[in-house]
Parts: structure tokens; sequence; C-alpha cells
């Protein structure tokens, strides 16, 4: 057993946030391009971790949730994930959802071993929508997931977590502020969920995930 007094690495849970066009969107691909077809369909959603300390992070889907290419809203971050639209409550109720987790799971983990997580770490943001409409009574079904890899063993931090300021100086914050706000204006986004950061007394510098081996070449600083 590990060291009762050692902090775990754990994953922080999305809170699911469906908005009334989602509904209204999946209706109408139901009656006039779905009908009885239960393939599993690509769909993207958002989310947004700016909000109040305590609160979950929102993934939100929206009526655009089905066009793969529909801008992401300012300051959040875009997240992939696969629709099965059953055609009977008796089909969502027996779905395999175990088995569709494992399966999500396991698109993750070759994404990270291939190396396509480092070159679009959205592969990293996967999530499920299981769900049913009943376009009679106008009653919507819906399973939320979101799969999260599960080690061997549990990796223990040596530290627990502190607040940036407690950590950075002001002018430090400052200097990470720039960095990532040049980043994001470089690659033409105005949120990036997964960055490299490397920093010194003096100076802080950030990166995209896939320069991970320049990036930290011969580094002398944290």
């Amino acid at each position: 057993m590990g060291d009762p007094g050692l902090f775990k690495l754990q994953f922080a849970p999305f809170s699911s946030a469906l908005d009334v066009g989602f509904w209204h969107e999946l209706t109408q691909k139901k009656l006039n391009e779905y009908r009885l077809d239960e393939a599993p369909k690509d769909i993207k959603g958002y989310y947004y971790n700016g909000d109040s300390a305590g609160l979950p992070a929102r993934l939100t889907l929206e009526f655009s949730a089905f066009d793969m290419n529909a801008p992401t809203p300012a300051h959040c971050c875009p997240a992939v994930g696969t629709l099965y639209n059953t055609n009977t409550l008796e089909s969502f109720k027996t779905a395999d959802k175990k088995l569709l987790l494992e399966q999500a799971a396991n698109e993750i983990w070759e994404s990270i071993k291939s190396g396509a997580a480092l070159e679009n770490p959205v592969f990293l943001n996967k999530f499920l929508l299981l769900t049913f409409a009943d376009l009679k009574k106008y009653h919507f079904y819906y399973w939320f997931c979101y799969p999260a890899l599960c080690l061997p063993e549990s990796i223990p931090l040596i530290q627990a977590p502190v607040g940036l300021d407690q950590r950075f100086s002001s002018k430090q914050i400052q200097a990470l502020e720039r960095a990532y706000d040049d980043l994001c204006q470089t690659e033409g986004v105005t949120a990036l969920p997964y960055f490299l950061i490397k920093y010194d007394d003096n100076m802080v510098r950030v990166s995209l995930l896939k320069h991970y081996s320049d990036f930290f070449q011969g580094q002398r600083i944290k």
C-alpha cells in the first residue's frame, strides 16, 4: 500500500451542459438524415475552465455540435466525442456502456502511443453521448461519459498542489500570461488546454506539446 500521507493524481470530471439547441438539431438530424441509422456519429463540444474555484469544468454541446468544422467560442477549448443515438428506449437502456467506455479509452491510449495526441491534444478530451429521442412525446434521454485512463498503480504527488500565486511571483505570472497569449495568437486560437512551460526567476516560456523534445533540450531552468 502507498503512503497514506501522499496525495494521488486524479482526473477532474466534466459537468455536462446540453443546450436546447443541441436537442433541436438532433431532432432534425433524426428526422431528415439519421432516420433508423444507429451508427456512431462524430460530434464536437467545448469546455471552459475559468469559472469560480470549486465549480467543475462545463462541457457544452449546442446546435453546432454536429458540425466538426464549427468554430470554438472564444476562451473555450474544443472536445471531440461520439454520439450513439438509439431508435428505442429499450436499446438505450440495454446498451453496453462498459464496452463503449473501454473502446473510447482505448482510442485515447492509442493516440498517446502513436504520438497523435502530441500533434493534436484534442484527442485527449474525448467523450461519449448515448441518446434516445422520443419525438412523439418530445422526451430526450441521454447518458454522458468522459473516459479517463486507469493506470495500473496510482501516481502519488510528492507535494500537495498549490495555487499559481503561491509559486510564482507577480512578475512571473504576468510573463506567463503574455507568453500564453502570444502562443494562442500564433496558433490562431483563444485558448489552449495543453501546453509546455519552463521558467526561471526572470522569464517564462510556453510551447505546444509536439515541440517537447526541442523545447526542453539542454535546459537548465525549471
